[in-house]
């Protein structure tokens, strides 16, 4: 009898050491790496100049820009490979031009074509660019109102 209780406590411990080990070596899936994006707007952008589209027009919204952010065009955007935007060394030209270019925390990023499109939360807002390998164009409708024809600003970046 004390031979059958020994053999039944080694098949138990048997058995729980084999279950152990299979669920210990089970094979977990990795998620792959995020595909990094390789558009020519990666890299940091330094704001150097916001124009009306049309010259002579002017533009209330540029007015409070300059009023309420002197140092707007200190403002750096850094377009990360990870399509983040993170903003730079004017913080007040961060919250002055949100209303139009959503650039703050957490904002996202995508390019198709010709197309900006900036993304925060639930707030998307498309912007029509032109680049080169050093300059970048956008431009942004800055009439709040829908009901009224589009007044649009040039912003004008360098990269740095």
């Amino acid at each position: 009898m004390k031979i059958y209780t020994a053999l039944s406590k080694l098949t138990l411990l048997t058995f729980l050491l084999m279950a152990f080990v299979v669920t210990a070596c089970k094979d977990d899936e990795k998620e792959p790496d995020p595909v990094e994006d390789t558009n020519p707007i990666v890299g940091r952008w330094q704001l150097t100049a916001v124009t009306p589209e049309t010259p002579g027009t002017t533009i209330p919204a540029l007015a409070f820009i300059q009023t309420a952010a002197p140092c707007f065009l200190e403002l750096k955007l850094t377009f990360n490979p990870n399509n983040t935007v993170t903003a730079a060394d004017c913080p007040t030209a961060v919250s002055a031009i949100d209303p139009f270019v959503p650039v703050g925390t957490d904002a996202k990023w995508k390019v198709a074509g010709d197309k900006l499109t900036l993304s925060r939360g639930t707030t998307s807002q498309e912007f029509k660019i032109t680049q080169t390998a050093t300059n970048l164009t956008v431009v942004v409708n800055t009439q709040t109102d829908a009901t009224k024809p589009a007044v649009n600003a040039l912003l004008i970046f360098k990269r740095l």
